[in-house]
């Protein structure tokens, strides 16, 4: 094997960085090798990836010292257009980077801009769907394919640029476990059919075990390690120092094995009755939702992408309100309550926390809310410190979105528990997480449920819902099936 990228003493920091995103990172990657690249969250795995294409130097500015070589060409004196052709780049949201009508379109989009005769873009095209296994879905629309099939439509634009790399940020975060399955089966078969370089930034130890050659650790911008994922996975210390999961999966069936039954006894916190919800625009709808979450649950929602929970999530907060069927908040009918009075009795903490935050301190954030609700000054510092004390925030004057991504959830949580909310709501606050970040999150989750909130989590993390919930529902379009411990 020859070796296809070549980083020779790379350090790169960003405009205004006083420390370098990147330092001493010496690294060769041989033709048709899948490396996996893993720390935890700031190590410098997303800076890296934009290192093989080009986007620095070229694009992002930054000061830049070292050499990256890639496929023969140094991207000093590479234009990033040239270097498109060599190095394709597949995001964490494919929705991101589809914008088309139909797959084939999608597909083409790269060839045709290359200005190439339409005997080669449909070859390109064919070529390109094979490899990613969607022979069949040219007519399909990009918005009716599941959370894997988007994902695989990503990686077949980029082959179809006639590229032997692909470089992919965090491409199974977003995805259930069968989506994820899908794309590591193509990436598999994209390096043994085509000899493709795959470089993959990303969490998930399940798939870098079973799908890397070689594991790249990275801390503070250093490379902390670089070995095979046999390696990598039996050295304990470095996996805990680095943020990084033990690669072992978790056995949902042994752990949730009862059905639980539908008579449950206790006071609710939530019903929700015979929901149906229909999409605008869309044949699509999600049909007979039945779930009880009693007070002091810690229930996990779990379900492929696109069957519907986030919907059924905004639909509980008032977000969204039902096509039919109802929705009890403490045995009061949603349809009688306003979204702020839903809030008062839900807090809602959202899969990106940067979505929910906007003012320049973490005091203010925590604060605003019952500012609006005009309690005195004293109640209002009451309630910060104490939700911020229960969540582990000590720092009341931090500027939000300069934390580091748990902390930005652990401001959102504290903003929903200082409104005095004891029913919390997760929704896949784990994606984009490292795994130290996880683990902060849904401890502050079962503390906060054993002084007796009700949890409510959907999540991919089979670790997590067998770790930390009591109760489990799989969710369809057409129904829950609810479990317990």
């Amino acid at each position: 094997m020859s070796v296809i990228i070549d980083l020779e003493k790379v350090f790169y920091s960003y405009r205004g960085g006083k420390k370098w995103a990147l330092e001493d990172i010496s690294l060769q990657i041989e033709r048709g090798e899948i490396l996996a690249v893993m720390g935890g969250n700031g190590a410098g795995k997303t800076t890296l990836c934009r290192l093989f294409n080009g986007i620095i130097p070229n694009i992002f500015a930054g000061r830049f010292l070292g050499n990256v070589t890639v496929d023969g060409e140094n991207t000093r004196d590479a234009q990033v257009p040239r270097l498109a052709l060599k190095v394709g780049m597949v995001l964490d949201d494919p929705d991101a980077q589809l914008f088309t009508s139909s797959v084939r379109e999608e597909t083409a989009f790269g060839p045709e801009n290359l200005l190439l005769q339409p005997s080669e873009i449909i070859e390109r095209i064919n070529f390109a769907l094979s490899a990613a296994g969607l022979c069949g879905f040219e007519d399909r629309s990009p918005s009716t394919l599941s959370g894997g099939e988007k994902q695989r439509l990503v990686i077949a634009s980029a082959l179809a640029m006639g590229g032997k790399i692909l470089v992919l940020d965090e491409p199974l975060s977003r995805l259930d476990p069968q989506g994820a399955e899908e794309v590591i089966s193509v990436l598999r078969d994209l390096r043994e059919k085509y000899q493709i370089t795959v470089i993959m930034a990303t969490h998930d130890s399940k798939s870098a075990s079973i799908l890397a050659d070689r594991i790249c650790v990275l801390k503070n911008g250093r490379v902390a390690a670089c070995d095979t994922a046999e390696n990598i996975f039996a050295n304990s210390a470095l996996l805990e120092e680095n943020g990084i999961q033990q690669k072992g999966g978790a056995d949902i069936e042994k752990v949730f094995s009862v059905k639980s039954k539908s008579d449950i006894q206790q006071t609710l916190a939530v019903k929700i009755t015979d929901f149906c919800y229909f999409f605008e625009d869309a044949d699509v709808s999600i049909e007979n939702i039945n779930l009880t979450v009693a007070d002091n649950d810690f229930i996990a929602i779990i379900g492929k992408n696109g069957c519907g929970k986030t919907t059924l999530l905004k639909s509980i907060t008032g977000l969204l309100r039902p096509s039919s069927g109802d929705i009890f908040i403490r045995g009061k009918n949603s349809k009688e309550l306003s979204v702020s009075g839903i809030s008062r009795e839900i807090g809602f903490v959202m899969q990106n926390p940067d979505s929910q935050l906007f003012t320049d301190s973490v005091f203010n954030e925590v604060s605003f809310a019952l500012k609006n609700a005009e309690l005195s000054g004293a109640e209002i510092q009451k309630r910060v410190q104490d939700a911020l004390a229960a969540v582990g925030l000590t720092d009341t004057d931090a500027f939000p979105h300069a934390l580091r991504r748990a902390d930005r959830t652990k401001v959102v949580i504290a903003s929903v528990i200082a409104m005095g909310c004891k029913i919390l709501i997760f929704d896949e606050v784990d994606v984009g997480q490292d795994w130290q970040g996880c683990i902060h999150i849904m401890n502050i989750a079962k503390e906060l449920h054993s002084k007796g909130y009700t949890i409510i989590f959907v999540t991919h993390n089979m670790s997590l819902v067998c770790d930390y919930a009591v109760r489990l529902a799989v969710m369809s379009r057409s129904g829950i099936v609810q479990y317990e411990k």
